[in-house]
């Protein structure tokens, strides 16, 4: 009989400091949508692949702060800065308005 009551006390025990700790919810969502204006950007470097009708196409190195491999992308440019050719190493500034898609909007070339 003491087993099943110790049983029994320790069963309700364990359910009501699980209930606790599921009273207050916690948010870890760090999804884009919760990404302030300023985190909205970037920095990154890489070389110039292609360039097309308002869009240039960049093998870029790693870009930490998003958390990115380096990769081949497309971006759509509405930069200022340097004109650029294809084969150039450039340094970019990347800016998003949903943290899904990203354009860049100030480009250079990088002197070797």
């Amino acid at each position: 009989m003491k087993k099943i009551t110790l049983g029994l006390v320790l069963f309700v025990f364990i359910s009501v400091a699980q209930a606790a700790s599921h009273e207050h919810p916690m948010n870890h969502n760090t999804s884009s949508d919760d990404m302030s204006s300023h985190d909205m950007r970037a920095q990154g470097t890489g070389v110039v692949k292609a360039i097309k009708h308002g869009k240039v196409q960049i093998t870029h190195n790693p870009i930490a702060s998003l958390q990115w491999p380096a990769m081949t992308m497309w971006f759509e440019l509405r930069a200022e800065g340097d004109a650029v050719k294809v084969g150039q190493d450039v340094r970019f500034s990347l800016e998003s308005d949903d943290g899904r898609k990203w354009f860049i909007t100030r480009i250079e070339v990088v002197q070797k």
